[in-house]
């Protein structure tokens, strides 16, 4: 790649983390406003039922198994590509793919705010358990780290022509 290019390889990687970063805390923000509204009453801190955490694990582990096999599908760039054009490709390819794995991440968490609200006791708890196996999934889907970054990769380069995403995000 060209240096111009590598400056928005970087500029890229950088504005994608801060995008993860901030749609994580997004839900960490979210819990400090439910507090205000469930932690303060008399049964909002105690523990739910057991069956509402266990609902919210087989959740993870359905949003998972889906996110496994269509969150990174990504049709192969064509080797005839310029070099530029297929590492531009490859960023919009990994963007749209991690809005879509966020949403997905993000179900249990938003399913769990109405759990909250709905659970007899356990109201607060219900929703910090729901956050915290959502921001898990968003840590294993989200962010760019290596794993969800060469799942990509390899998907774009199923054909020969390299994405530069690894090298984008540093994980090569």
């Amino acid at each position: 790649m060209t240096s111009d290019v590598s400056g928005t390889a970087t500029q890229f990687a950088l504005s994608t983390r801060m995008l993860a970063a901030t749609l994580m805390g997004a839900l960490v923000f979210i819990g400090i406003a439910l507090f205000f509204v469930l932690g303060t009453q008399d049964d909002g801190l105690a523990a739910p039922s057991l069956l509402v955490p266990l609902v919210q694990v087989a959740a993870a582990v359905a949003v998972h198994v889906v996110l496994e096999a269509v969150g990174y599908r990504a049709d192969p760039l064509d080797p005839s590509l310029p070099e530029d054009d297929a590492a531009r490709k490859a960023r919009e390819v990994w963007q749209t793919g991690m809005i879509l794995r966020f949403a997905l991440s993000e179900f249990i968490a938003i399913a769990s705010i109405a759990a909250a609200f709905i659970v007899s006791e356990g109201g607060y708890v219900t929703y910090l358990f729901g956050a915290i196996v959502s921001l898990a999934l968003m840590f294993l889907h989200v962010w760019p780290g290596a794993r969800p970054v060469g799942k990509v990769a390899a998907a774009l380069e199923e054909r020969g022509q390299s994405s530069h995403l690894r090298e984008t995000f540093g994980v090569a």
